[in-house]
């Protein structure tokens, strides 16, 4: 018979798997977004939100991942946090985003520069 796992355990085991996860999510939006070049960067932020759910709702359908709030910096940056949960276990993780912008406008066609998933161990709990 075996033992469930205590809640450090369960905290540890779902922290290596979202890192794993985040890495793979990382991989596919910079591909999502070098194929669509020149995308308004108005229209940026809604579509990552979008992807973002999405490619975790079908990479996994035990955990469940909810936009929670996006934050500018300056042109051309996005930050994104993210909540989500699995069976035991309640998480946050962040997307940075860098852009290139063409123009000074906020829909001027804008280039994936750099994206980031950041996912913090103490942003686990049971």
């Amino acid at each position: 018979m075996t033992d469930s796992p205590t809640g450090r355990e369960l905290i540890e085991k779902t922290f290596v798997y979202v890192t794993t996860l985040s890495r793979e999510c990382r991989k596919a939006l910079t591909s999502s977004f070098e194929k669509n070049k020149g995308m308004p960067f108005d229209t940026v932020e809604p579509t990552m939100r979008k992807e973002i759910e999405s490619w975790f709702a079908g990479r996994d359908k035990n955990i469940s991942v909810k936009f929670e709030k996006s934050s500018g910096g300056r042109p051309g940056e996005i930050q994104m946090t993210f909540s989500g949960s699995n069976r035991g276990a309640h998480f946050k993780f962040t997307v940075d985003a860098i852009f290139t912008l063409t123009g000074q406008t906020v829909n001027s066609p804008s280039y994936l520069k750099s994206i980031n998933v950041n996912v913090d161990k103490r942003d686990f709990l049971k």
